[in-house]
C-alpha cells in the first residue's frame, strides 16, 4: 500500500506506438490518492496510446508504476487486478447484459461483495437514470445513458 502523499500511479519516460510509429516520447506523469488527473490533447496526440500503454493493452519503454509494482509489460489483468483499467470511450458495453450485469462484470475480480454492493449503489446514486435502467439491456441505453 502506498503512504499518504506518495503517487498511486506514477509514468516516467513512457515511449509507445504502433508498430515502426512512435506516438509517445517520455511521457511522465504521477497521480496520487484523491486526485483526478485529466489527459488533454488534440485528435492523434496521444491520449488513447497513454492510457492503452499505462493499462498494459500495448508494448512500450519506460517505467509504469502502480502502489509501488513496476507494470510495463505485464499483463492487463494483472495491471487490472491493481485497479487501473482503460474503459475506452463510446459503446464500451455488454449489449446483451443488463445495466447492472454490466457493473458486475467491472468487478468480477473483486472478493469484497459488500463493497462491490456499495460502490454500485454509489453509482446508482450519482446517475439515477442508470438506477431506472438497471434491468434494461446495456444494448437498448441510449449514446448519453
Amino acid at each position: 500500500m502506498t503512504a499518504v502523499g506518495e503517487p498511486i500511479l506514477e509514468v516516467k519516460g513512457l515511449n509507445a506506438g504502433y508498430g515502426a510509429v512512435d506516438v509517445l516520447r517520455d511521457v511522465s506523469f504521477d497521480v496520487r490518492a484523491g486526485e483526478i488527473v485529466v489527459v488533454l490533447g488534440a485528435n492523434g496526440a496521444g491520449k488513447t496510446t497513454t492510457l492503452r500503454a499505462v493499462s498494459g493493452m500495448i508494448g512500450g519503454s519506460g517505467s509504469v508504476v502502480i502502489d509501488g509494482q513496476e507494470m510495463l509489460g505485464k499483463n492487463p489483468a494483472e495491471i487490472v487486478r491493481r485497479g487501473v483499467a482503460h474503459v475506452p470511450q463510446g459503446r464500451g458495453t455488454f449489449p446483451e447484459l443488463s445495466v447492472l450485469d454490466n457493473l458486475l462484470v467491472g468487478a468480477y475480480i473483486r472478493k469484497d461483495a459488500k463493497a462491490v454492493q456499495s460502490d454500485i449503489d454509489r453509482w446508482f446514486e450519482l446517475f439515477p437514470r442508470l438506477a431506472e435502467r438497471r434491468s434494461q439491456l446495456a444494448g437498448s441505453l441510449s449514446g448519453g445513458e
